[in-house]
């Protein structure tokens, strides 16, 4: 069910991510038709209105239309999604890579939030309080239920401990460990990986870079005279572009990465504290019985 889920969310990241930037890309054009509509329109009304009244008249009402349409222009322009569509654009192809890296990022730490701060999650020293009552009192029974009814690892291999009770020191130190080696993995599992997608969105980017360069200058130096600005500028944006989202994209995998690393290890320690404390306790009730 949990790998269900996993494949579920990155999928459904990976198809989330590229079609806002299509969206946008259409929705840019789209608008840009709107506009080049809106300019032959005035230019057609602003005709007309040159044979009806005076010259004077039809000027200002030009320049009244066109005031419009660049303020529509702006407006076109000036949305987050849409920069961020030319932006991606520009990129070039190294752009779909550190996406890609990105999304699976994205879905990891979401997977990883969910588990370390929800499934694994639990109350310690409530847990405990309650379990060392019910050994003191000689129920077993009741200290395996209270246990049962957490789904943590901890009250995993608490649970372990109590239900070999009746056996040695060794026996019930044989089922701690069979226990936590089943269920510590799961506390770390697939966290590295954010660091790995991080250093690799990095190294693309800067990948990207190096192509963006080497494009640029192959076409400048193969080019008029007259192209050789427009060519270097777009390879040098495309190179600045990939360096940028490689950035973007590591940054945050690297935080989540360490907060995601500092939660695990608080809980691999609470296992290790509380495993021990109630090996002592199981110990101790026997001695006392």
């Amino acid at each position: 069910m949990r790998g269900n889920f996993f494949i579920l969310l990155t999928v459904l990241v990976l198809m989330v991510f590229p079609g806002v930037i299509f969206a946008q890309e259409d929705s840019t054009a789209v608008d840009s038709a709107l506009v080049a509509e809106g300019d032959s329109a005035a230019v057609d009304s602003a005709a007309v209105v040159e044979e009806v009244v005076q010259e004077e008249e039809a000027s200002a009402d030009t320049m009244g239309m066109d005031e419009v349409v660049e303020e529509e222009v702006e407006e076109v322009k000036g949305g987050f999604f849409s920069k961020f569509a030319t932006f991606f654009r520009q990129g070039g192809p190294a752009m779909w890579a550190i996406l890609i890296f990105f999304g699976v990022g994205t879905v990891i730490f979401i997977e990883r939030v969910f588990f370390l701060f929800g499934t694994a999650r639990a109350k310690p020293e409530a847990l405990m309080a309650k379990i060392a009552t019910l050994i003191r009192r000689g129920s077993i029974e009741g200290a395996i239920a209270a246990t049962s009814e957490e789904k943590s690892p901890l009250s995993k291999i608490v649970e372990a401990a109590l239900r070999n009770y009746k056996g040695s020191e060794r026996d019930i130190q044989n089922a701690v460990d069979e226990m936590a080696l089943a269920e510590l993995p799961r506390i770390n599992a697939r966290i590295g990986y954010l660091g790995m997608l991080a250093n690799v969105s990095t190294m693309v980017g800067l990948l990207g870079t190096i192509f963006g360069l080497i494009a640029a200058f192959a076409a400048v130096a193969a080019a008029d005279p007259e192209q050789k600005g427009v060519l270097l500028a777009n390879g040098i944006s495309q190179a600045m572009n990939t360096t940028a989202f490689g950035l973007i994209a590591a940054i945050p995998m690297l935080v989540a990465h360490s907060v995601l690393t500092s939660k695990a290890d608080n809980l691999v320690d609470d296992i290790d504290r509380y495993s021990v404390m109630v090996m002592n306790m199981l110990a101790q009730a026997r001695r006392e019985g």
